[in-house]
């Protein structure tokens, strides 16, 4: 998400649906000799995913670094798969 602050995003969790939205407003200018440039990209985006089933909504976390965003999601611990191990008799 590269041009984005924190505070033009927004990532909301609703029962099993992950919607991440924000916009972009961004203005640039050059001027050199013979030339002088202005360049203006602005816009809104929203995307929306269902999330399986088992995923812990209190425990999901994200962080925007360096343009990238990263989402955690966990899935509830009683869920995880657990190792049974074998008795020889």
């Amino acid at each position: 998400m590269p041009g984005i602050s924190e505070a033009d995003l927004d990532i909301r969790l609703a029962q099993n649906r992950l919607t991440i939205s924000g916009k972009r407003e961004l203005e640039k200018s050059d001027k050199g000799e013979t030339y002088y440039t202005y360049e203006r990209a602005y816009g809104s985006f929203t995307r929306s995913f269902t999330l399986p089933d088992g995923t812990d909504p209190n425990r999901v976390k994200a962080e925007l670094k360096n343009g990238v965003l990263t989402l955690e999601i966990p899935k509830r611990p009683e869920l995880q798969p657990k190792k049974i191990s074998v008795n020889n008799s």
